[in-house]
């Protein structure tokens, strides 16, 4: 179901807002913000105490939801970020925390959220932003490459080793991007990412390239464990959900 965070709310420059919920299980977040510099902020989200999005940069998500949505989100007005965790059993109480960092001021910001759906399948997603050009990310399910300060990367000619258990490759940033523009699905953001991997599996990776590239943030999406406490109650949702539908 669709809940609402945090409606048409003000987080001033250099600051940032914190907004909550108490929901059983959380499968995306979206957020809505209506500045001309909004780009230019991170967002963090938590279940409790796990971070599920380790403050990424808003430009970044931007290029993600380019990937899932029809959204053609602009530098100006009224822009929406689509973060899909998969979905994610809350225990022990926890709570879903979105933070939203602001470098100037955001007025109108939206956050909602789709929580408790009983049959959604999906595994636990995490997304992780790295700065480092040498790191190994466990279960990786695919990778996006952009640069922080938004230049375009489509002429990048530098290339990325990228190591798994299966296979190892050394695509450049060129290749990246147009990978990125055969599975975007808005008009737009042509030269400025690239998707250096989509497995179909999560898979132990290891990416490697060079810090003079124009290319300088790696954005991850991670299959997260799940306790056994987590599994049972997604299966106890679920068994409710159909005794009810009957």
């Amino acid at each position: 179901m669709l809940v609402s965070l945090a409606t048409n709310q003000t987080i001033g420059a250099t600051s940032s807002a914190t907004y909550t919920y108490s929901p059983q299980s959380v499968q995306k977040v979206f957020i809505s913000l209506e500045d001309p510099d909004w780009e230019a902020g991170n967002v963090t989200v938590q279940l409790g105490s796990r971070t599920i999005c380790n403050g990424i940069n808003n430009f970044g998500f931007k290029l993600i939801t380019a990937l899932s949505s029809g959204v053609t989100n602009s530098a100006s007005l009224s822009n929406t970020l689509i973060l899909d965790f998969g979905s994610h059993q809350l225990t022990n109480n926890e709570n879903l925390y979105v933070t939203i960092q602001a470098v100037a001021e955001l007025v109108a910001t939206d956050v909602s959220a789709i929580v408790d759906e009983p049959f959604a399948g999906s595994l636990p997603v995490r997304m992780t932003e790295y700065s480092d050009s040498t790191f190994t990310a466990e279960n990786v399910l695919s990778a996006l490459s952009y640069d922080s300060l938004m230049a375009e990367v489509n002429e990048d000619a530098f290339n990325c080793e990228i190591k798994t258990s299966l296979y190892s490759s050394a695509p450049s940033f060129i290749s990246a991007n147009s990978y990125f523009q055969s599975q975007k699905t808005s008009g737009s953001l042509d030269t400025q990412a690239g998707l250096l991997c989509k497995h179909q599996m999560p898979l132990r990776t290891t990416f490697n390239y060079s810090a003079s590239a124009v290319t300088d943030r790696i954005i991850t999406a991670e299959v997260m464990g799940s306790s056994r406490a987590q599994i049972a109650k997604g299966k106890r949702s679920a068994q409710v959900a159909k005794m009810s539908a009957r």
